[in-house]
């Protein structure tokens, strides 16, 4: 793991295993997503059916949340509109570094 990224004629290298590893472990990640997703609309679909709001079940604790509306702030049309506005209630949060991995087929 020590040499996990090496810097080899001002170029990144990483060794070919550990590139592989990733793509597998981001493919399943990606499968598994859908898979739960899936799961839960079945599971959800069964429970509307049965009028069924929340149940537990060897530690599983379902709930569905009714629907609802959500009222946001179109901050967009509002710098547009009214960048002074805009200016005055927007806040600068500071974000930590992260990175994020693609897989290119």
């Amino acid at each position: 793991m020590n040499n996990l990224v090496k810097i080899e004629n001002n170029e990144i290298v990483i060794a070919n295993e550990t590139i592989e590893k990733i793509k597998n472990f981001e493919k399943m990640k990606v499968e598994m997503d859908l898979m739960q997703k899936e799961l839960k609309q079945q599971l959800k679909d069964k429970m509307d059916s049965l009028g069924i709001k929340k149940f537990i079940a060897n530690g599983l604790c379902a709930t569905i949340k009714s629907a609802t509306t959500r009222t946001t702030l179109d901050g967009k049309k509002l710098k547009e509109e009214l960048p002074g506005i805009y200016e005055e209630y927007t806040k600068v949060s500071d974000v930590a570094s992260s990175i994020t991995l693609t897989i290119a087929d």
